[in-house]
């Protein structure tokens, strides 16, 4: 037995490996943030019901080989809305390309790996593209002002009595401005340490982000204050605090703690909206579409934009290059003058 045949696992060996074993074996070697493999694993057990219950295999005991083309063309038929003009087609729209893409990862994997080796990912992929409708997302419905109303509540709280209660409230302003001109994702929010921030230059480096990619963020100088204010508050010393999180999950004066997870952040904007009083629906995800779109309205170039945010395509930063409702408004209005609303009839 050469030594490429030794690292592999026994189970992959087997002639008898089962459809069940090789996901597990998928998984297994996967790399990917928890949020993703959480929707590729969500994605894959829908395939799996589909398999039982329209196929008539059971992944718990049929191979591996039992997979066909057919089958996962099947499959993205009961996926895929047959056309995308309704809000609910849209959602379903994007249901679908998530999970048909943990699918085809899972396909090429087992090609890729000889345990399917007769598993065509090419006509996989030529079939299942044939079948989508022309599609391109809408840009995500967030509110500017929303953000911004945010933004200047948590800027103009005054100081609490209690040190905790104060440190907390400067934590929450700190990661909100951080949010506001960053758009880092939550996930990526959580993960810094202190040592990643620069304050010398305004910069930020985020690592192994989505799809294992590094990249460099900005924020501004009131960004900057607020990070100063809440380490001090904080307690850090100017020496030795490099490994200490951002942002810690649970404040204590002297003591910087754990990091945040993504659901404190995401309980505390909530929190946020409820004390302000917004209706929209706002989450942390929410202030990085707001830079995207503020980014284009400054007009800022889209390969700029997409470096910002770490778009792996174009096409994801090309949502929000379209104009905004407001700005087609502006620019009707400027060739045939303000619009005014109609006056009661008198009486």
């Amino acid at each position: 037995m050469n030594s490429e045949a030794a690292s592999i696992p026994a189970s992959i060996q087997s002639d008898t490996l089962t459809i069940s074993a090789a996901a597990d074996i998928f998984f297994g070697d996967l790399r990917l943030a928890p949020k993703s493999r959480t929707t590729y694993r969500i994605g894959i057990d829908k395939f799996f019901r589909h398999l039982a219950r329209h196929e008539g295999i059971d992944p718990e005991q049929a191979p591996v080989e039992a997979i066909t083309v057919e089958h996962v063309t099947n499959f993205a038929s009961v996926l895929v809305p047959e056309d995308v003009r309704s809000p609910e087609e849209v959602s379903a729209m994007r249901t679908a390309q998530n999970t048909l893409a943990a699918v085809r990862k899972f396909c090429s994997y087992l090609s890729a790996y000889d345990l399917h080796p007769e598993l065509s990912t090419d006509r996989i992929r030529v079939r299942i593209a044939a079948m989508m409708p022309r599609f391109t997302p809408p840009p995500p419905d967030v509110k500017l002002e929303d953000l911004e109303t945010i933004v200047q509540y948590v800027s103009s709280r005054p100081p609490e009595q209690k040190p905790h209660l104060d440190l907390r409230r400067l934590k929450v302003q700190a990661m909100v401005l951080f949010m506001f001109r960053t758009g880092v994702r939550v996930s990526e929010l959580c993960a810094l340490r202190r040592r990643d921030v620069s304050l010398d230059d305004g910069r930020a480096h985020i690592y192994r982000a989505k799809g294992s990619k590094s990249r460099t963020v900005h924020f501004d100088a009131l960004a900057a204050e607020a990070l100063v204010a809440y380490w001090k508050a904080r307690g850090d010393q100017v020496r030795g605090s490099g490994a200490f999180p951002a942002f810690s999950g649970r404040d204590k004066v002297g003591l910087p703690g754990k990091q945040i997870s993504p659901r404190t952040v995401e309980h505390i904007v909530a929190e946020l909206c409820t004390a302000i009083g917004i209706e929209n629906e706002v989450t942390p995800h929410s202030f990085r579409h707001g830079l995207a779109t503020e980014l284009v309205r400054r007009r800022v170039r889209e390969s700029t934009v997409q470096t910002i945010l770490g778009h792996a395509s174009p096409q994801t930063t090309r949502i929000y290059v379209h104009q905004s409702g407001v700005e087609v408004a502006d620019e009707y209005q400027d060739a045939f003058g303000a619009y005014l609303p109609p006056q009661p009839a008198a009486e």
